[in-house]
């Protein structure tokens, strides 16, 4: 059970929300042997795309590759969301699809906490870094194995925390706000019912009533590709 949990807590901080749960699954039911040896192939392949592409971490900086509800999608978002999904082993048949949807629907997010005036603090990322750093501490094998995947990137542990993990946490933070939000909503309408006891069945109510909220945004988004990339994307199609 202890290496299941540690095995869980770094995939889980390596590819956080990244669309690759597919992986930490399979991570949590295989034996120790496969574990290490599934975990290393996926800790070298992150490493050298990173290592490799390191401009991608500016993730808001040049190229725009489209814009949704005018927030606009970077093509150094767009690479780096790509290339981890793919070195997660994922097997994908159209990953450019793929990963673009994951964007779009961040983005419509992203615009309705704009809409209701939700906001991440400094303070509150910096809080939730300090508590997953304090977490990787407490599971000695799991802190060994970031630092191997951060070696192998090319990234100073500054780098890791401050700009790829603050990345996530930013994400994480104000999207959590957006679906309690949204939840309680649903509540005060009807449409969900207020539960004394958060059961799994409960949570799962939750968040199938929050995916149909976005998916219905997402379907009325206002997509904008830039003329550069409308024909490297002519067949993007929202799922």
């Amino acid at each position: 059970m202890r290496k299941t949990k540690i095995f869980l807590l770094i995939t889980l901080a390596i590819v956080l929300s990244l669309g690759v749960a597919g992986f930490a699954l399979s991570v949590s039911n295989a034996n120790d042997d496969s574990n290490n040896l599934q975990f290393d192939k996926v800790i070298e392949k992150i490493g050298s795309f990173l290592k490799e592409n390191k401009s991608v971490l500016k993730i808001n900086e040049g190229d725009v590759i489209a814009k949704v509800n005018g927030i606009p999608i970077y093509k150094n978002e767009f690479e780096l969301r790509k290339g981890l999904t793919l070195a997660s082993g994922e097997q994908i048949s159209d990953i450019n699809n793929f990963v673009l949807n994951k964007l779009v629907r961040e983005k419509v997010e992203e615009y309705l906490a704009m809409k209701y005036n939700l906001k991440v603090s400094e303070d509150e990322i910096n809080s939730y870094i300090e508590k997953e750093k304090q977490k990787f501490k407490e599971y000695p094998e799991a802190e060994r194995k970031l630092k191997e995947l951060i070696s192998k990137s090319g990234m100073t542990q500054e780098e890791y925390w401050n700009v790829y993990e603050k990345y996530n946490a930013e994400r994480i933070l104000l999207f959590g706000k957006l679906y309690n939000l949204i939840v309680d909503q649903g509540i005060k309408k009807g449409e969900l019912k207020k539960a004394d006891k958060m059961t799994v069945e409960v949570q799962n109510e939750y968040k199938k009533y929050f995916d149909s909220v976005i998916h219905q945004y997402v379907k009325n988004a206002e997509i904008s590709f830039s003329e550069k990339y409308r024909d490297v994307f002519k067949n993007f199609k929202i799922d």
